[in-house]
């Protein structure tokens, strides 16, 4: 019998290909039970691996779990750039506000991704942890930081942008979008506003 694969050879995955792989599990198990809940037994199972390898791939599970978070930090700041740069193509003398409205309805809609604003929530309650509040520190200080540099934006004008992504977060987290038709609060979460 032949077992000729030349039609169709097995392709290994490389290790990058596998972090992927492994950090899109975590960021689903983190979001759902946290650093401390969430299971690298699961993540592996998820990610169609082993938990020793994860692990090799990661060294710790905190370690894993700050890659997931820092992962999901750089999904919304690459969706600002992209936004960004589209936006003032279309309109270059564009006001610091207009700016910051173009990326804040780019975060509306992340809003639907539940799944990796949740574990940016998670990343919030677990900052008792040393590393985890160094994580948020550094990258809430990314994303502010480039929000005013790109955008020319002032402190008030990027302080409100901030506070109106964090009420759409929790509101993602909570599924307000589900009661938005019949909830005054829901749509109030849910609207931008600069």
């Amino acid at each position: 019998m032949s077992h000729d694969t030349s039609d169709n050879p097995r392709q290994r995955r490389t290790a990058d290909e596998r972090r992927v792989d492994v950090i899109q599990a975590a960021i689903a198990e983190f979001s759902k039970l946290g650093l401390h809940g969430g299971s690298t037994e699961t993540i592996a199972a998820t990610a169609g691996i082993s938990q020793p390898y994860v692990l090799r791939l990661f060294g710790t599970k905190k370690a894993l779990y700050l890659a997931s978070v820092e992962h999901v930090c750089g999904i919304i700041l690459d969706a600002w750039q992209q936004e960004l740069s589209r936006f003032l193509r279309l309109n270059p003398e564009a006001s610091p506000s207009e700016q910051l409205e173009a990326i804040g309805n780019v975060y509306s809609s992340l809003v639907q991704s539940v799944v990796e604003l949740r574990l940016v929530l998670q990343a919030f309650a677990s900052a008792e942890d040393d590393d985890v509040r160094a994580l948020t520190h550094q990258q809430l200080d990314n994303l502010f930081s480039w929000v005013q540099d790109a955008t020319g934006a002032d402190l008030a004008m990027t302080q409100r942008f901030f506070a109106s992504g964090m009420l759409m977060t929790i509101a993602a987290s909570i599924r307000a979008i589900d009661v938005v038709p019949t909830q005054a609060w829901a749509r109030a979460y849910l609207e931008p506003t600069l």
